[in-house]
């Protein structure tokens, strides 16, 4: 179990430096970093998934609606939070965006019926103190608007939707097949929400790509692909506790990249977020060797 949650870990630190590069890839639609870093990572797994089956059509004739759901999940959880940044303030979108290990505990309940162990309900409430305290700050700068916290909360329920439904597959053999079918059909969302907005698609320069396809190569290939491998192992609740520590990993690299420097209010809830999440691997650990 402790491989299982180092490997999440791995998957979210590498996730976190999603921020840092989309702040180097300039002035791309969002979509179309979506877009980019979904069809990339599916065009680098498919002669892997060759190489390891002998023939690049194998088992995709095995098409399941499941992964059209999830891909579509993905894709609305990139769409929508970074359109959220774009429509309300970074703090509303942040804390709303972050409300998405409670959704994973609902939406477990409900169709996996797995339900959150007694002992981890309080590391919720102390992991959404922490989110609270990093951006109370941004607070009353300006007006929230409506349709902007709306994405942030929608963005939330997709990524938790996505996970588990990683979750409800956990005994597909072939993972990265799932993965080939779930990025492929995600990407393809993408490209629609982009051709109907009428968005430029090529038009970046050098800098750009590169920071589009290192998107897709990290964050993406690796650190998406760890998280869903991890819900096939944990509860997705968990896993979603573990993706709040990626506001905070992101603002340390903000530090060390950019000199942008928080105020005090950030060390206490990133705190809190790192002792929750830690507090939870304790928990778990403990209970499996008891």
């Amino acid at each position: 179990m402790t491989r299982v949650y180092a490997l999440l870990l791995t998957g979210v630190i590498i996730a976190a430096t999603s921020s840092i590069l989309i702040r180097w890839a300039g002035a791309v639609p969002f979509a179309a970093i979506a877009f980019y870093r979904l069809s990339i990572s599916m065009a680098v797994l498919i002669p892997f998934h060759a190489f390891q089956q002998g023939s690049v059509f194998s088992g995709f004739r095995r098409f399941q609606w499941q992964y059209l759901l999830a891909g579509f999940f993905l894709s609305a959880h990139l769409i929508a939070w970074i359109a959220s940044l774009q429509m309300t303030t970074i703090a509303h979108s942040i804390f709303l965006e972050g409300t998405h290990p409670l959704f994973a505990a609902l939406f477990s309940a409900i169709f996996l019926k797995e339900f959150p162990k007694k002992a981890t309900i309080p590391l919720f409430f102390l992991a959404g103190i922490g989110m609270f305290f990093i951006v109370s700050a941004d607070f009353g700068l300006k007006e929230s608007k409506l349709f902007g916290d709306f994405l942030a909360i929608s963005s939330a329920a997709a990524i938790a939707l996505y996970l588990m439904i990683a979750r409800m597959y956990r005994t597909e053999r072939d993972f990265t097949r799932y993965l080939i079918q779930v990025y492929g059909t995600a990407s393809g969302f993408c490209l629609i929400y982009l051709l109907l907005k009428g968005d430029n698609l090529t038009a970046f320069g050098p800098l750009s790509w590169l920071m589009i396809v290192l998107l897709a190569l990290g964050p993406n290939l690796v650190g998406h692909s760890l998280l869903n491998w991890a819900s096939r192992h944990l509860e997705i609740y968990k896993v979603n506790l573990a993706l709040l520590l990626e506001p905070v990993l992101a603002t340390i690299g903000g530090i060390i990249l950019f000199a942008e420097f928080p105020g005090m209010h950030f060390y206490g809830g990133a705190g809190l977020i790192i002792l929750s999440v830690g507090l939870l691997v304790y928990l778990e650990n403990s209970r499996k060797g008891a």
